[in-house]
């Protein structure tokens, strides 16, 4: 302790005496010499320009400055050992604890003590069989029976049902006997099985299917790589100014020529992908049109192809069921190549014909004629015991005999590119009257069509549903071909060029896609 006071009073001493007083320097070296102490002592030059004095010292000192005898006296050191004894300690006992409130003394008329024991138990309750019995009969039973009502026979007593072997069986199920033909009625015959000859065909269809594709993928895989410069080329000459004053020469040709063979691999393309999705079979056929909600009644034709509104049709087709009203010589009226909008003229063969808006109002009227209801078009009805001669004039597809002329159904798609999801079916009357139903798979929208043919300019226009001002426009020899093109009007400031695809159908073999023919003209 006393060696620890020491070297504090030392420390303390140190910062108050210079170090030169105790014989230290700054270098940390003792007064007998040193680099450092040497050096402090020289003078130093004020300036450059004085020289060092020519003669040194002659001698040094005989003595240097003596010591301090005795160095100063230190502070007074702390107490050299800590006092022998403490304060006294605490207390030995604390002040006495609060007095508490509570007596301590519970008042007399309580007992000081609890009671040792609790009182006894609850008695315990009457056992089970302690209780008061319930009655074992209840107040008197229910008779027997009711007062003036007979006994019911038991069941070995009842009369009998006949078996099912015996009773009479319903007409067409066999078994039993049949029921009796009133008196006086001639025996109904018995009905033909209208799908027989039909039974095979949409399996003939898959098969094919399944052949036509594996024999068209190439083509189709390189239109769909060409397409791009195909339609470039096809589009620029159909933008260039007055491209109308070309018709009839060399380029024209060419060109026109070009969007046909472009519409015709568009036709394998819209076939390709929508082949195996069969849409025969839940489409414009026999069981589709008795559900349609401007039509709803049951329709049977169990003499007809339930495919009957499928089938395509040609122009001697056409001239035979129109008669006199149509001309044998069919008009190219092909929307888009023959037939074009430039601004605000309407071109047909390369000459004015008249206002573009004029034009399209006429359109529009033609498109919506007036029409006590929504005309439904079906095959010619025979009775059912009609013969087998009448039954095959009706389905024959060359002559028709009936009151609608189908003309096929039809994929609505635009020309460049795009996927198949509208479809159309179409069928015209004796009286030119336009009649289907349109039918988009994304969307599950189902309207009637109406409309009309111009026999005299062999134009056909129509409207789906209530949308009477959206009208679509094609020539009437358009609709013997696989392809067509079609102008759809959207009021009367906008026309647009789509396509029409013919879908095939199982009645329809799949051979290559028939196009108008190309000619110099």
């Amino acid at each position: 302790m006393k060696t620890r006071i020491l070297l504090t009073v030392l420390l303390m001493f140190s910062f108050v005496v210079p170090l030169e007083a105790v014989g230290i320097n700054r270098g940390g070296k003792g007064s007998k010499g040193g680099h450092a102490s040497r050096q402090a002592s020289k003078p130093k030059p004020s300036n450059k320009g004085h020289y060092r004095p020519q003669t040194r010292p002659a001698s040094k000192p005989a003595s240097r400055p003596s010591k301090p005898a005795a160095r100063p006296a230190p502070k007074p050191s702390k107490p050299s050992a800590r006092p022998a004894t403490r304060p006294s300690a605490k207390p030995a006992t604390r002040p006495s604890a609060k007095p508490s409130p509570k007596p301590s003394t519970r008042p007399a008329g309580k007992p000081a003590t609890k009671p040792s024991t609790r009182p006894d138990k609850k008695p315990d309750k009457p056992d089970i069989g302690n209780r008061p019995d319930k009655p074992t009969t209840r107040p008197g039973k229910v008779p027997d029976k009711k007062p003036g009502k007979p006994d019911r026979p038991d069941i070995g007593d009842r009369p009998g049902r006949p078996d099912v072997g015996d009773r009479p069986s319903r007409p067409g199920f066999g078994g039993g006997n049949k029921v009796p033909e009133p008196p006086g009625k001639k025996p109904r015959p018995p009905r033909p099985e209208w799908d027989k000859p039909h039974k095979d065909k949409d399996h003939k269809y898959t098969k094919d299917t399944v052949n036509w594709m594996s024999n068209n993928r190439d083509t189709v895989n390189k239109f769909d790589r060409d397409r791009d410069r195909r339609w470039k080329d096809i589009d620029d000459h159909w933008r260039d100014r007055d491209w109308h004053k070309h018709w009839g020469d060399r380029d024209y040709r060419d060109w026109r020529r070009d969007m046909w063979h472009y519409r015709g691999d568009r036709c394998r393309e819209v076939w390709y992908h929508n082949r195996h999705h069969h849409y025969h079979d839940h489409f414009f056929n026999v069981h589709w049109w008795g559900s349609c909600y401007w039509y709803p009644r049951p329709i049977v034709y169990h003499h007809c192809s339930p495919w009957w509104w499928w089938r395509p049709v040609v122009w001697g087709t056409m001239g035979y069921f129109f008669g006199q009203a149509l001309s044998p010589d069919p008009i190219i009226y092909d929307p888009g190549t023959t037939v074009v909008y430039e601004g605000d003229t309407i071109y047909i063969n390369g000459e004015s014909a008249g206002n573009a808006d004029e034009y399209r109002r006429e359109t529009i009227a033609l498109a919506n004629p007036e029409l006590e209801e929504t005309p439904m078009p079906g095959p010619p009805e025979l009775a059912e015991d009609a013969s087998e001669e009448e039954i095959a004039a009706a389905n024959d597809s060359e002559k028709p005999t009936g009151d609608w002329l189908p003309v096929g159904v039809w994929a609505l798609t635009q020309q460049e590119q795009g996927d198949a999801t509208m479809f159309l079916q179409l069928s015209i009357d004796k009286e030119g009257v336009v009649a289907g139903a349109y039918k988009n798979v994304m969307t599950g929208d189902e309207q009637p069509v109406a409309g009309q043919v111009d026999f005299k300019s062999q134009r056909v226009a129509w409207h789906v549903g209530e949308a009477t001002q959206t009208v679509y426009e094609t020539g009437l020899s358009n609709l013997e071909n696989d392809v067509a093109s079609v102008f759809v009007h959207f009021g009367e400031s906008q026309t647009q060029t789509w396509l029409l695809v013919r879908m095939p159908s199982p009645e329809m073999p799949g051979e290559t896609v028939k196009l108008p023919e190309v000619t110099d003209k």
